[in-house]
């Protein structure tokens, strides 16, 4: 797995993971202009753990012992994972993507490899879709996401 470090300065100082958050976001945002994910969370104060780019590449952007502003209620007891959705996007875009087969191989197997890294190293449990801790606000990873497939991949099922 290729780690690339991109740290985002907006988070909390501390972080006591017990469970990961996966998440799912474009991987350059329409706002107006496109940029990438990694821009636009620095630029709104957001951040995540690790984006895993569709090429299968790991971004880093908060260690795990610091929080991250990607969960409302979970930022100082979780981690977060966004697999980038290939492509521009805007809101409504997103959306129709996240709905189809959209994680890259690489992604996938990179997103497994991780996990289960973290898993073990956090002695971690619970793995959660940003949907199950915010349903009816929050629709990501989305139906294109495999999701007992991935908890069966990586051992939490």
């Amino acid at each position: 797995m290729n780690i690339i470090e991109r740290p985002l300065s907006a988070g909390n100082k501390v972080n006591n993971p017990n469970r990961i958050v996966i998440h799912a976001m474009g991987e350059y945002i329409i706002d107006p202009e496109p940029m990438l994910a990694v821009d636009m969370l620095d630029r709104d104060g957001l951040s995540a753990h690790y984006l895993i780019l569709p090429s299968g590449d790991v971004m880093l952007c908060r260690r795990p012992e610091e929080g991250a502003y990607h969960a409302r209620g979970f930022n100082t007891d979780s981690i977060g994972i966004e697999f980038l959705v290939e492509g521009e996007h805007d809101y409504g875009t997103f959306l129709k993507a996240i709905t189809k087969d959209y994680v890259t191989p690489g992604q996938w197997q990179a997103g497994v490899e991780l996990v289960k890294h973290l898993k073990s190293l956090y002695n971690i449990i619970n793995v959660d879709r940003h949907s199950d801790l915010s349903p009816g606000r929050k629709l990501d990873p989305g139906t294109g996401f495999h999701w007992q497939k991935f908890k069966q991949q990586i051992g939490s099922v």
